[in-house]
């Protein structure tokens, strides 16, 4: 799906099975960035879950890359489609995939970025939405939610990958 014909109606719809996968379009998001260069990469890495790890990396590895995004209330979660856990973070800020519920410390939330297009994600941390940075450790691209402004996080785009068929009874 691209940007042009993201159907944010769909995403907020609790009571769909619409696959959203969110993939990383650029690393970081500045001011001079849009201005002077294109933040899309030509291989978008994946938010993966990998080895009990959230990381961002390549498509075609053996990472789980699809996420089904859900509203609560007006707040979005990602659930892995595999392990069936929803994203949360750790007592430093990083992400993890261990979650069985969507509520409190699993809400998302994602602010659009102008002209170029795509989204950045953040989390809420006590009364403070946090944009989801890039929160290396030994070479592996780790995910946060250790951002303290939008132009500290990493910009997504969101990937319509899956529908599943309501049952009717």
């Amino acid at each position: 799906m691209s940007l042009e014909q993201f159907d944010s109606e769909s995403i907020s719809n609790s009571d769909n099975s619409i696959i959203y996968t969110p993939t990383t379009i650029s690393e970081n998001f500045t001011a001079d960035l849009l201005e002077n260069h294109d933040p899309f990469r030509s291989v978008p890495s994946r938010v993966t879950l990998l080895e009990g790890q959230v990381v961002l990396a390549p498509p075609g590895g053996r990472g789980s890359i699809h996420w089904a995004c859900v509203e609560t209330e007006g707040w979005l979660g990602f659930r892995n489609c595999i392990s069936n856990k929803f994203l949360c973070h750790d007592w430093n800020g990083r992400l993890k995939c261990s979650a069985e519920q969507h509520h409190g410390w699993r809400h998302f939330s994602i602010a659009p970025v102008p002209p170029k297009g795509g989204y950045i994600v953040q989390m809420l941390d006590w009364f403070k939405l946090r944009p989801i940075v890039i929160d290396a450790e030994n070479g592996v691209q780790k995910l946060g939610r250790t951002g303290n402004k939008l132009s500290d996080g990493i910009i997504c785009e969101f990937v319509k990958t899956w529908e599943e068929e309501k049952l009717v009874q």
